[in-house]
């Protein structure tokens, strides 16, 4: 009775094949791209056929994300937060040193003025944390632009500038850098 995980072939009496005198790593039952992917020196190929369904993959994907570009960003950064930009002033006075001080003292100045301008506006958003969230990018120079967040209707033209003059109201601490500094107008602390 023959071994069924021999490598020797049977002959038609019943007798082992001679073994290959070739120098074959793999034997002849392999194809000749297996055998070549473990030759001595050389990378392992990939199979054609995982090529073709990687290749499927990636195309699919493109497809599924062209369709719906808003899911995949949402699905790795989570939800968006629309931003509407506001005109700001530049106050004149001596700029304060950029410390963390200085910057509470200026959105503790701003945070009262800001919210007066927000009274009475029917159609403000809160965000999921019951804020209303604004921004004030800070350059070496002064203050670059302000913008207000998660406001689905448009802001009226009053409401804008009322927010812009709030916000430029004050000399802010410059930063050695371009800084970005968010802070609550209604909720949070205030």
């Amino acid at each position: 009775m023959s071994d069924p995980f021999s490598d020797d072939t049977p002959t038609e009496e019943g007798q082992p094949a001679p073994k290959p005198t070739s120098k074959s790593i793999l034997g002849e039952r392999f194809v000749p791209w297996v055998e070549q992917g473990f030759k001595k020196g050389r990378r392992r190929e990939a199979r054609p056929m995982m090529r073709v369904v990687a290749l499927l993959v990636i195309i699919l994907s493109l497809a599924w994300s062209a369709q719906q570009p808003g899911t995949m960003k949402s699905a790795l950064l989570g939800s968006e937060h629309p931003r509407a930009l506001l005109p700001i002033g530049l106050a004149a006075g001596d700029v304060p040193d950029w410390t963390e001080e200085n910057l509470r003292m200026a959105i503790d100045a701003v945070q009262p003025r800001a919210r007066q301008c927000l009274q009475g506006w029917s159609d403000m958003a809160m965000n999921e944390e019951g804020m209303v969230v604004v921004e004030v990018v800070l350059t070496p120079e002064g203050p670059d632009e302000a913008a207000i967040f998660d406001q689905v209707v448009p802001i009226p033209a009053g409401i804008q500038s009322c927010l812009g003059g709030a916000l430029g109201s004050l000399v802010w601490p410059n930063p050695s850098e371009t800084q970005s500094v968010h802070f609550p107008v209604v909720g949070g602390r205030s």
